[in-house]
């Protein structure tokens, strides 16, 4: 070993002269590199991550975080906070602005985290020694000012590195710059590995990894990239200061100034500059309002960052290599998928002969698909779909019978196709305008396409835009065992904001009022059949994308789910994925887990759907799908609660002795309890708060799971749960979101409003008549109302105007003459009032030409109605009209005067159909007004539980940090230590954004 003087060392080598400054400049920054030891630190980071990932994985596959200590974490890992300033709300109220979600902070999980990461990168960056001598490392140095040694004779070493240091370096301007430049070297794949969307490239989404997509990981991925611009960032910084403090000795100059005549120079600042674009292009500001602009620098930029800063260094370019060769590797993959999926390759190679589907045999004379009602299909306490049984009075048992009909009924697969909709053809999206500014699109995909409940896809509509996708999730489930092709279908709710939703909005409402069915220079398939309303789009999707895969909804015993506005399309698909498992079928063959009801490891005995949206008018967005659930799986299995929170309240009124009275069984307002909350709680005042419920805007029940605040103007926004001022549009609005309403939506939502207090008054009524009969009291359907089993229970319009008009005023003086349907009257079909039973006439004035027309009549029949924009409607026909219940009287009943005008200056109308409007009445019963208690709601959940719960939730972050503390609240980890798993509650949720 050489020996030296410690005070000889010196932290800056010398240069050997140079005449020619591109070499000297060459030679001096050549010198001034790190050894190959050196580079220990970024292998420290990257065997770090690895052995989070695999202690993570293990624990998510053993299932070892549902135990005590797993909920002890989660209890305080989950909750998260917003921030808004205060008074803010006030402010903007007075400045007209729009209304803006108070700003997201990450949950403790994630702070957590994110504080765990800066540390360990700052370590690596700057603790121990920057420079290695060759042959140490980090076990072999000790004394790191005077450690020499010898360079090995066996090194191949060049003229240049001879003079680089031979012994250990602890802090340097350039040392530390090197350092924290191969730091930000290593973070490069690291950050590519967070964005990757689809596996095997996107190796944390592969099920026996982590199974965690880009959903859960943005938040990583964008902080990974602002790690690599600091420390790039602190690179550039310390090298500055070390190229201006030293001087080269034959000139004087600061060596900056040669600097620039090396070419890995300027690459480095090239690298740098385009990295700072890049970062701030991803700001929430710019990403927000300029998605496109966002989209396009990212897939510009990201490779130019990759490729500069390998050119800049090329001793750990391999870093960016493989970073980049990732990244072109999945957008490789995603684009053969995106051209399968899309049907590209039938077109260059012809289409794949299709099988021809046998159908399962029934019991009984055939029925064709549409005409099936869907509660004749089975219930969890019988999974086999087509026995034509009673199943209502069925012994509450989960094990089938043995013999023939079971076996005969399980080749037969209960499905939400063939519905008898309108299928678009392949390719083309069905794009329909709804209430609240919202576009319906339903596609479904010339190639095959799997997905999983929850998930969502990338759409691009080549009418609006040739180069952008934007993520939506998706309503629908994928039935792979469905006899037709509407098991694939994608439906797509997409609220008109600013950019690209707002010009698809534009798009569509302009064909419409021109009479167009699909765009220009887009023409369907041969013999493809026109849409009745609406129009069709070319449409190509990418996907799925999406973490809630991972979800194995059925090893819990309660599933709630929680959604709020345009969320809705998560929780509807999550919805009906549990549907059909608690029907019978197999969940694998849903795109979920294996299981269903009857096989072993499935526990799921009840799931809770709550929906939070602004106006009465918006549950047409899933009306039909929400109707099929609630007749496949009828209560108490399935409860299905909406709460409207445009509510108009009144400051000065003030609640009565009434709304303290005690809830009785004869309470009309009060619809019965489940039978399995009456056997937890024998007196009816001690059932569940959340059992109860509000029918009229202004009453509550004292335990009721609505804010009683809320409706009579008490409600005080300035301390709310979040600890800062509060707005009801918190909890159903995106940011963005338009609530602009078309002429004739408030006249829907007032009759859709007046058509659930209807149906609730007369479900209660029949549950009343049947209580009297003393029916059996151990019926399935004998704690829950008939409207929700068997359909509507009550009467349509018959053809007569005038004798109905006369029955109405009858009613309206005696509501118990409002009868319920009989329990074998088909409810689609056939009515029942006092007077003998009339069919649905078609030609009756206030019905509909087909099943298709549009709903645009004359300015009388809108006035009969009492729906009509005019200022001065008949009020005493109006308050006839108003007990009616009859489903064209839902419908917006717009003139043509009232018709608002697209972008281009055309009329455009709210499109209906006969079959919609009866499953937006039938679903307006379970929609009431206010905000609720969600916290009383997964109370009683937790109380009414057998098992472990889920609560699965999407809608804004406010919402989400709602929920989040509520089920932090309600974790309950010495429960689970007794053995009791109710205490056990998981949060499944949806709440990214890109």
């Amino acid at each position: 070993m050489a020996t030296h003087s410690t005070t000889s060392l010196t932290p800056n080598p010398t240069t050997p002269y140079f005449a020619d400054n591109q070499e000297w400049i060459t030679a001096y920054l050549t010198i001034h590199v790190l050894t190959t030891n050196s580079m220990v630190y970024a292998f420290v980071l990257w065997t770090a991550f690895a052995a989070i990932v695999v202690m993570y994985g293990v624990v998510h596959l053993t299932g070892l975080r549902g135990g005590w200590l797993g909920a002890l974490w989660s209890k305080w890992a989950l909750r998260r906070r917003t921030w808004r300033k205060k008074h803010a709300l006030k402010l903007a109220q007075q400045r007209g602005e729009p209304h803006r979600q108070p700003l997201p902070l990450p949950s403790n999980a994630q702070l957590f985290t994110l504080v765990f990461l800066i540390c360990a990168t700052l370590a690596v960056s700057f603790a121990g020694p920057d420079y290695f001598a060759p042959g140490s490392n980090l076990l072999t140095v000790h004394n790191t000012a005077s450690a020499l040694v010898r360079r090995s004779t066996t090194l191949n070493t060049s003229s240049l590195t001879q003079y680089q240091p031979n012994y250990t370096i602890p802090k340097a301007w350039w040392t530390s710059g090197n350092r924290t430049g191969v730091i930000a070297f290593a973070l490069f794949p690291l950050c590519i590995l967070f964005a990757l969307k689809t596996p095997p490239f996107a190796v944390l989404s592969l099920p026996f990894v982590l199974h965690i997509h880009f959903d859960k990981l943005a938040w990583l991925h964008k902080w990974i990239g602002r790690l690599i611009w600091f420390f790039s960032a602190m690179h550039v910084a310390l090298w500055s200061v070390q190229l201006l403090v030293e001087r080269r000795p034959s000139t004087g100059k600061v060596v900056y100034t040669y600097a620039w005549d090396y070419t890995n120079f300027i690459y480095g600042w090239t690298a740098f500059g385009v990295m700072t674009l890049l970062v701030f292009s991803s700001f929430r500001p710019i990403r927000r309002l300029h998605y496109e602009i966002f989209y396009g620098l990212h897939v510009l930029l990201v490779p130019l960052t990759l490729i500069f800063s390998a050119l800049h260094h090329p001793p750990v370019w391999w870093w960016c290599w493989g970073a980049l060769a990732v990244w072109a590797g999945e957008r490789t993959w995603r684009f053969v998928w995106w051209l399968n999926t899309n049907g590209y390759f039938d077109a260059i190679l012809g289409p794949t002969p299709t099988k021809t589907l046998v159908q399962p045999p029934v019991l009984g004379a055939p029925l064709a698909p549409d005409n099936v009602e869907m509660s004749r299909f089975g219930s969890p306490r019988s999974p086999h779909p087509l026995l034509k049984q009673d199943y209502s009075s069925a012994p509450a048992s989960p094990v089938p019978k043995l013999g023939m009909d079971v076996a005969l009924a399980r080749s037969a697969k209960l499905s939400f196709g063939a519905s008898g909709r309108y299928v678009p053809p392949a390719g083309f999206a069905h794009a329909e305008l709804l209430p609240g500014r919202t576009i319906r699109l339903r596609l479904i995909t010339p190639g095959y396409l799997p997905w999983a409940p929850g998930q969502h896809f990338l759409v691009n509509c080549p009418a609006i835009s040739w180069l952008t996708t934007h993520p939506f999730t998706n309503a629908t489930i994928c039935d792979q065992e469905a006899p037709n092709d509407e098991g694939r279908e994608l439906v797509f709710l997409i609220r008109a904001k600013n950019g690209w939703t707002k010009r698809l909005w534009d798009k569509v409402a302009t064909m419409i009022a021109r009479g167009q069915n699909h765009a220009p220079g887009e023409e369907p398939p041969v013999n493809a059949i026109a849409p009745p309303r609406g129009v069709l789009l070319r449409t190509l999707v990418d996907g799925p994308c999406g973490s809630a895969a991972r979800a194995r909804w059925g090893e819990y015993s309660t599933v709630l789910l929680i959604a709020g506005g345009s969320g809705v399309s998560f929780a509807l698909s999550v919805l009906q994925y549990m549907t059909l498992c608690m029907s019978g079928r197999d969940g694998q063959y849903l795109g979920g887990k294996k299981g269903g009801w009857g096989q072993a490891g499935f526990k799921t005995k009840r799931v809770r759907f709550v929906w939070l949206v602004r106006e009465f008018g918006h549950i047409q967005w899933c009306a039909t799908l929400l109707r099929r659930c609630m007749t496949m799986i009828p209560a108490p299995e399935l409860q299905v609660d909406i709460f409207v929170t445009n509510v108009k309240s009144n400051p000065g009124l003030k609640p009565g002795p009434a709304l303290r009275r005690v809830p009785s069984d004869n309470d009309v307002l009060a619809p019965p309890a489940p039978q399995f909350a009456r056997q937890a709680y024998p007196s009816p005042n001690m059932r569940p708060a959340s059992v109860a419920s509000v029918d009229s805007d202004y009453e509550s029940e004292p335990e009721s799971f609505v804010d009683l605040s809320y409706y009579t103007g008490e409600f005080n926004e300035q301390s709310g749960e979040l600890g800062h001022e509060e707005h009801v549009l918190d909890l159903t609005n995106f940011e963005g979101d338009d609530d602009t309403a078309m002429p004739g939506e408030s006249q829907f939502n007032q009759s859709v409003k007046r058509e659930g207090k209807l149906r609730r008054a007369a479900s209660q009524r029949a549950a009343n008549l049947k209580s009297k009969k003393k029916q059996r009291r151990d019926s399935r359907n004998d704690y829950y109302p008939p409207a929700q089993a068997q359909g509507s229970s009550v009467r349509l319009v018959g053809r007569n105007l005038s004798d109905d008009m006369s029955t109405t005023s009858l009613q309206q003086q005696r509501p118990d003459a409002l009868l319920p349907l009989p329990t074998d009257v088909d409810p689609s079909t056939s009515a029942r009032s006092p007077t003998p039973a009339r069919p649905f006439s078609p030609t009756s004035p206030l019905s509909m030409q087909s099943p298709h027309s549009t709903l645009v009549p004359n300015s009388s029949t809108s006035t009969l109605l009492g729906l009509s924009d005019s200022p001065n409607p008949n009020p005493k026909r109006s308050s006839e009209m108003s007990g009616w219940s009859e489903a064209g009287s839902l419908a917006a009943l717009i003139t043509e005067v009232d018709v608002p005008k697209s972008k281009s200056g055309e009329h455009i109308k709210l499109e209906l159909d006969e079959q919609e409007i009866q499953d937006v009445g039938f679903v307006a019963e379970h929609a009431r007004p206010g905000k609720p208690k969600l916290d009383r709601i997964l109370a009683d959940e937790v109380q009414l539980a057998k098992g472990a719960i889920a609560v699965g939730c999407c809608g804004p972050l406010t919402l989400n940090a709602v929920v989040r503390k509520m089920i932090a609240t309600q974790i309950d980890p010495g429960r689970i230590r007794r053995g009791d798993m109710t205490g056990s509650i998981t949060l499944i949720s949806e709440d990214f954004e890109y």
